[in-house]
């Protein structure tokens, strides 16, 4: 069992073993890192010894052909990364604090929010504040909470809770999941769904790596439902083409009910739904655009369609929800 507080007292470390660290144990090779870095390799490994030395601790385990991070080695980093983001805000903070909310700011979303819920309402947030440089990147739920912890990204709007340690995450609201089936489908006059009754039905679902797709699983499971075959997707558009011509049924949300021409949503029941937030890294100081953005989603609220409810309270990625 290693201790939380192994760092000795009166060692000290820099920044640049920080950074010599992160890009290792990213890279997972002293060359590579070199190379990243710019720098010789002797010179790195000297930079990595020094580091663990000040805090008498071996941060990587060594082997002939790979390495690995030791436990105090994996305790550290998310720190490190924080701490090194800190440092290259600082320039960026003293001029937000006299000047306002400006400067970039780095946004991922996914895929099954970004049509439907962010894009709709981004352009009163940038009205609003003309001098933030927004910058939107989408991708998979895993994706995105590593650029987050990375720093590649400020913050990500998805599907919550998340586990990973070193994150803080929102609830912004609730937001109900419904089956989707074509317009002519005997259910379509229904209103409501028990999605155990569906027994023959082809369950089109999104491929791996998608959250919504653990999502309907999941409500499936919990149903006890069993579908007569699977089709896997990569996009929540080309299933709802799918559904249209009549090729199967999905579990969608609530807000692509705008997109889903030629399509019946139902409510299931019992009820399901998902839970929609944001997430950045635990740190103590967060820029004006970071904080402009995240009250201005709190403001716009769930998608007018519906009236899921909303959540205000920031929480570590390891607390309850």
């Amino acid at each position: 069992m290693v201790k939380k507080d192994f760092i000795p007292k009166g060692r000290s470390f820099d920044l640049r073993q920080l950074e010599c660290f992160c890009a290792v144990a990213r890279t997972g090779s002293f060359t590579r890192a070199a190379a990243e870095l710019g720098m010789a390799q002797p010179s790195l490994s000297e930079q990595i010894n020094k580091l663990e030395k000040a805090l008498g601790a071996d941060l990587f385990e060594r082997f002939s052909r790979r390495i690995e991070l030791t436990e105090p080695g994996a305790m550290l980093l998310p720190r490190a990364r924080a701490l090194i983001e800190e440092a290259a805000a600082l320039p960026q903070f003293l001029e937000a604090a006299r000047e306002g909310v400006r400067g970039a700011l780095r946004v991922g979303v996914i895929p099954t929010i970004l049509p439907y819920f962010l894009a709709p309402v981004l352009r009163g947030f940038v009205e609003r504040y003309p001098e933030v440089e927004l910058q939107l990147r989408e991708s998979t739920t895993e994706d995105l909470l590593q650029q987050v912890l990375d720093g590649v990204l400020d913050l990500a709007v998805l599907s919550v809770p998340v586990t990973e340690l070193g994150l803080v995450m929102s609830e912004l609201f609730r937001e109900p999941l419904c089956l989707a089936v074509p317009v002519g489908h005997e259910l379509a006059l229904t209103g409501k769904v028990q999605l155990r009754r569906l027994t023959k039905e082809r369950l089109l679902i999104l491929k791996g790596g998608h959250c919504l797709r653990e999502e309907s699983l999941a409500v499936c499971d919990r149903a006890r439902a069993h579908f007569g075959a699977q089709f896997e997707a990569d996009q929540l558009a080309s299933i709802v083409e799918l559904i249209r011509a009549g090729f199967g049924v999905s579990i969608v949300p609530e807000m692509a009910r705008r997109s889903a021409e030629g399509c019946k949503l139902l409510t299931i029941e019992p009820a399901a739904s998902r839970r929609i937030g944001y997430v950045r890294l635990e740190r103590r100081h967060i820029s004006k655009q970071i904080e402009a953005f995240t009250a201005y989603l709190r403001e716009v609220g769930p998608p007018a369609s519906h009236g899921g409810g909303r959540q205000n309270r920031e929480m570590n990625s390891c607390d309850s929800v």
